[in-house]
């Protein structure tokens, strides 16, 4: 057997990997020269210094095995973070330092690393934003690094601006032209707390043209001087097929969407992303924006044909243009998630009597949120026979029954009750009687999330009043705090 020593090449830590136990010099070419290599260099340019150990036994020994690509993919996939990360997945040290510890083992797995490593982006302040360009920089042909660069492995950017003074220096309006025209691959896009007015025109320009081909678009935060401003800026980004709106503030003007034209003619309207599949809204003007995009349908024959809708802080100010948004959207709405806060509770009926679900007959997915159930008002001690109290959220009966969807499978229900009483009050006994019919009765999965913390009686009289459900063996009862939103950045 043939121990055989060589000096560590230039560069030869980044190239493809070679996992075979050397034996012998020809072993050694071999490895280099292997099809399954062909990065390696030619090992003849480099001195070799060997070693022989003697041996008695003659024969060859038997070829040493490989290690197929599909492992090594596998092992760096087992540090990663998930699809759809948290900040605390994307930052966590251990991961993060066992990921960069593989980057280091040869080109093969460099490259399979920054798959992973650099896949999400947040960047969440000056400090990191400005540490981040320049590292982006760096890695620029001719900026002196011998590596390439990481940026076509970005496909999910965030960006969050600085707080301050409107006057104070923002890092995000500098570092736009860099990052806009930096990452040709990227697919999601988030911004936050980005004013549209204080953003330079060269940033401007950069940020709409370098980011135009992204097919995520979420804006959290950020602000416009006039809803016509906010429509045009998002009518730049064509290829969008989902956008979130969260919390974007601008001032109220009456639009009338009726001539719509090219984006060059500031006296006309921009049309809505023609890839629009996946609409998100809380916080925003949503009757704006609601309008905008039903008279494009209207006007082009379904130009966007949106299949998840997600509605967060619904109230009566927009249950109209809801109402109207759901009767254009027909059978092609497939998910639809609706939000409310404690207003539901006097103004339900009058938001449910505008929502007419009658024509979403492809709807596969429902979910409700924040429903909230008060105390019930104590019994006055002077009457002998009090009458009973009314059944509480009724209004989302109502909501429900207008369901006719065959295809229906999954429904999901956020409850907020104030105590046990509270719980117990809610008309679950029109709910029961409503799942016993159809559509409701090829429902295969039925959530309902108990946002409260208790000894377990809650869940328990849950699964009571839904007793039909539980026997079918659909309902699941979650008691305690509720993460899931309507909409989330």
């Amino acid at each position: 057997m043939a121990i055989t020593l060589i000096p560590t090449a230039p560069g030869l830590h980044l190239q493809s990997p070679s996992l075979s136990i050397i034996t012998s010099p020809a072993k050694l070419v071999h490895a280099f020269k292997s099809p399954q290599s062909p990065a390696f260099p030619d090992p003849s340019k480099y001195p070799l210094l060997a070693h022989h150990v003697s041996t008695k036994s003659k024969c060859s020994p038997p070829p040493s095995p490989r290690l197929p690509p599909e492992l090594f993919l596998h092992i760096i996939s087992f540090l990663t973070i998930p699809d759809t990360p948290s900040p605390k997945d994307i930052y966590d040290p251990s991961n993060l330092a066992a990921i960069c510890h593989c980057s280091l083992v040869n080109n093969f797995w460099l490259h399979a690393s920054r798959e992973h490593l650099w896949r999400y982006v947040r960047l969440g302040g000056g400090r990191r934003g400005k540490s981040f360009v320049k590292l982006l920089q760096h890695y620029t042909p001719g900026q002196g690094s011998t590596l390439p660069t990481f940026a076509p492995y970005v496909k999910r950017l965030s960006v969050r601006e600085s707080r301050g003074e409107s006057w104070d220096p923002k890092w995000l309006n500098a570092a736009l032209p860099t990052l806009a025209g930096s990452f040709p691959n990227l697919y999601s896009l988030e911004a936050e707390r980005i004013t549209l007015e204080y953003l330079s025109a060269k940033s401007r320009s950069a940020f709409m043209e370098g980011f135009k081909g992204v097919r995520s678009l979420a804006l959290g935060g950020c602000e416009f001087r006039t809803t016509l401003e906010m429509i045009r800026f998002i009518g730049e980004f064509e290829d969008v097929e989902s956008l979130t709106l969260d919390g974007v503030r601008c001032d109220w003007d009456d639009i009338h969407p009726d001539v719509f034209g090219s984006r060059a003619d500031d006296r006309v309207v921009p049309r809505p992303p023609r890839k629009l599949r996946e609409l998100a809204m809380r916080g925003a003007r949503t009757r704006q924006v609601l309008k905008w995009i039903r008279t494009a349908m209207k006007h082009d024959g379904a130009r966007a044909i949106i299949q998840v809708l997600r509605l967060g802080a619904l109230d009566i100010k927009s249950a109209p243009a809801v109402g109207k948004f759901l009767k254009t959207l027909g059978p092609s709405l497939k998910e639809l998630h609706l939000g409310f806060d404690a207003t539901f509770i006097e103004d339900g009926d009058e938001i449910v009597s505008h929502i007419d679900l009658g024509h979403n007959n492809g709807l596969k997915e429902m979910h409700v949120y924040g429903l909230v159930i008060p105390s019930l008002p104590p019994p006055d001690p002077s009457d002998v026979d009090p009458p009973p109290q009314p059944p509480q959220l009724m209004p989302l009966t109502a909501l429900l029954n207008r369901v006719c969807a065959p295809s229906a499978r999954v429904l999901s229900m956020a409850l907020h009750p104030a105590d046990l009483h509270a719980l117990v009050s809610m008309d679950f006994a029109g709910l029961s009687d409503l799942f016993d019919r159809k559509p409701w009765t090829s429902l295969e999965n039925v959530q309902v999330v108990v946002a409260n913390e208790d000894d377990g009686n809650m869940g328990r009289s849950v699964e009571q009043k839904l007793a039909g459900l539980f026997e079918r063996g659909v309902l699941r009862v979650d008691v305690g705090f509720d993460d899931r939103v309507v909409v989330s950045i």
